[in-house]
């Protein structure tokens, strides 16, 4: 149960969602893998900068102003995980006749070849549950509808062009805007002083731990973490690694957490917890409020590391200090080293 004095009482309604059936291509499907079979599949990128609009101070200070102008009428800070990307690109394909030049890049081996399975990746790294193919295709089209709602899209993923026309307003930012305000003049989290903070989380125990402990301590610039009215700590559901829930599917469970912050006063939202973190953000916009989907770097705001910033990302590494820590022993999930080799603790 999240820490809130009252409830929060709103006229915004939950946006209608119609399912529509994908469409089942198996003879496409099998002429697709074949050709990329025969073409040789060359190793997809992974990451871009080409689609930014701004970046580093720039982007971190175009945050700051869009916060200062609509952060308390409802604005959305966010990006796409490659895992939950894919399949909303698979569901969008499923319903939508691709273009030569998406066949060409589907048998380079640079976009997936859409087809309507269960998607263990999905299952086991992004926490989607049930592991079949209606789950993950439901979870795709919440996906491609709460995107919509962004307004600020941190940018890094080549095939981002296919879905563009779902966020057409937003600016796109590189993700050093978004992650990183330590590394810039004015950090855009400035903009938290003195407001009432829900954090989704996890790692609230160790979050809430580095707040009140060692909050002036973790970064050079106090105003990377300021002080805020209240902090407000909600413990986010890990499904993960086949991580066992209380909950009969992942709407389920993503639903429970949009009541646990209804049930709050608060100003803004912080959001770092899996594939639930972009239909959060959207829920807390639809809400008039300001969401901040900091996804995995929300732990890092708050002076709690994982092996991804030591090994895997150590170019970051310079901002850990002696009075930063990793996630408490009871943070941790079972099989935590399947999700990206246990890069979050």
């Amino acid at each position: 149960m999240p820490e809130c004095s009252s409830k929060h009482e709103t006229s915004v309604l939950k946006v209608k969602k119609m399912y529509v059936e994908p469409v089942n291509r198996p003879i496409l499907t099998f002429m697709l893998k074949v050709a990329r079979k025969i073409y040789h599949i060359r190793r997809p990128e992974y990451f871009t900068e080409a689609y930014c609009d701004i970046m580093n101070q720039d982007g971190n200070d175009l945050i700051l102003e869009m916060l200062n102008r609509k952060g308390a009428s409802g604005f959305m800070l966010s990006k796409w995980g490659t895992i939950e990307f894919n399949q909303a690109l698979s569901s969008y394909l499923c319903r939508n006749k691709p273009g030569w030049k998406l066949y060409k890049d589907m048998i380079r081996g640079e976009v997936p070849i859409p087809e309507p399975v269960a998607k263990h990746y999905l299952y086991y790294n992004a926490g989607v549950f049930p592991l079949s193919a209606e789950t993950a295709d439901r979870f795709g089209m919440q996906a491609l509808e709460d995107c919509q709602m962004i307004d600020i899209l941190a940018s890094y993923i080549p095939n981002e062009q296919y879905l563009a026309h779902y966020w057409s307003g937003a600016v796109k930012v590189n993700l050093d805007s978004l992650y990183a305000p330590w590394l810039f003049r004015n950090p855009w989290t400035k903009w938290l002083k003195g407001k009432r903070v829900v954090v989704v989380h996890p790692f609230v125990e160790s979050i809430r731990h580095q707040y009140e402990n060692n909050r002036e301590r973790l970064f050079t610039n106090p105003e990377v973490l300021p002080e805020f009215k209240e902090l407000i700590c909600i413990k986010a559901v890990q499904t993960q690694a086949g991580e066992p829930s209380r909950f009969g599917d992942w709407f389920e469970a993503l639903h429970y957490m949009e009541d646990e912050i209804d049930r709050c006063e608060y100003d803004a939202a912080i959001i770092g917890c899996g594939a639930y973190g972009m239909s959060l953000a959207a829920h807390v916009k639809r809400r008039g409020k300001a969401a901040i989907h900091l996804a995995g770097w929300t732990q890092m705001l708050f002076g709690v590391y994982g092996e991804r910033w030591v090994s895997q990302q150590p170019k970051y590494s310079s901002v850990i200090n002696d009075y930063w820590i990793r996630p408490s022993d009871n943070e941790r999930i079972k099989n935590g080293s399947m999700v990206e080799n246990g890069c979050y603790w």
